[in-house]
């Protein structure tokens, strides 16, 4: 079976990421889906894996709409059951809006399937923008001329964190590495190690480039389970606020006292944090995903020695830890019930 060769082009500014996908489509002579078309459909990811086979070309481009995450556009386009070799996932960032994309409280809907069956919730707009991030193979910055010298080289050097195997090009330098035929002999999408920048820290691949001696990433490891309220306090006083530094992005793995035996994703971005059910100890095959906290922590001008203190004080103390565990789940709770489509987590 013929495969068709994908491009596709995600980005949370939408006039320069339509504009890069256009000048991509011309340059590599591919077909070109653009993202209003996928955008009026329930699922655009679904929309755009229909379309591809109808245009009966070698390449097309995609451009999908922000309403479209990240991991549910690269497994249909990976899917071997489709007739489609995903080559590049080019990220376009407006450098002039890099940080408040990050930043933006603002709720996007979409679709999730959960054991196959689909169901509308709501995603932080900062949240999809850095899985966009760390998802790309490509970071194509825009307007990088319009931001001073200094904060064009911290955005490239938290991308190169967020996204380490990503290639990070000025727009103006970008379109030759497109032209027509270039695909040909690149490499396909997926073959590298997981791309997200947190995922290689906790497994120690992360090679960040290009540095800056103000942007890093530490990591933050504690076998005792959250304090649910400590931590939130944690959050809203500390973290947030910059007491230990910026924190643009943190990621890894999570545990509450009061919610035992469940094993939690930890995602934040700016203001916005999320931390949602993973697996339970009892359901999962071989070790739990965590028995603690293992979280990455991505920003700039970050003390580790201040993060750490404020995130350890938010764990169970001495006293809690030596408690009957059957009482932590009545511990007061400030976050979110975890419900999902088919399973409810208490």
């Amino acid at each position: 079976m013929e495969l068709t060769s994908v491009t596709a082009v995600v980005g949370s500014c939408v006039p320069e990421r339509s504009a890069v996908a256009h000048g991509i489509a011309q340059r590599s002579g591919s077909e070109f889906i653009h993202a209003e078309r996928l955008a009026a459909a329930a699922d655009p990811v679904r929309e755009a894996t229909a379309l591809i086979p109808w245009t009966a070309a070698s390449r097309v481009v995609v451009e999908y709409p922000v309403q479209a995450p990240m991991p549910a556009i690269i497994g249909s386009l990976v899917d071997p059951e489709e007739p489609t070799r995903l080559v590049e996932v080019v990220c376009v960032i407006d450098a002039t809006h890099f940080f408040s994309e990050l930043e933006r409280t603002d709720r996007v809907e979409h679709l999730e399937f959960h054991h196959g069956t689909a169901f509308t919730t709501a995603s932080a707009r900062a949240l999809l923008t850095a899985q966009q991030i760390e998802y790309c193979s490509t970071a194509l910055l825009t307007n990088a001329q319009h931001v001073p010298s200094e904060e064009r080289d911290l955005i490239r050097a938290l991308i190169g964190e967020l996204a380490p195997w990503a290639k990070i090009v000025l727009e103006q330098d970008a379109y030759e590495s497109f032209r027509q035929g270039a695909d040909d002999a690149a490499e396909t999408y997926g073959s590298h190690q997981v791309r997200p920048g947190w995922i290689a820290h906790l497994n120690g691949l992360h090679t960040a480039r290009p540095k800056h001696p103000r942007v890093a990433s530490m990591r933050y490891t504690n076998p005792r389970p959250f304090n649910p309220v400590r931590l939130q306090r944690a959050l809203d006083e500390y973290l947030e606020p910059g007491a230990g530094g910026k924190v643009i992005r943190s990621c890894g793995f999570c545990r509450l006292a009061s919610r035992p035996g469940i094993t939690a994703a930890w995602s934040h971005t700016g203001a916005v944090m999320v931390i949602d059910p993973l697996a339970r100890d009892d359901t999962t095959p071989g070790e739990p995903l965590s028995f603690g906290q293992d979280i990455i922590l991505t920003g700039i001008d970050l003390r580790p020695v201040e993060l750490t203190r404020i995130l350890d004080e938010a764990v169970l103390d001495d006293a809690e830890l030596l408690s009957d565990p059957a009482s932590w789940r009545h511990m007061p709770d400030p976050f979110p019930a975890w419900v999902t489509a088919g399973d409810r987590f208490e």
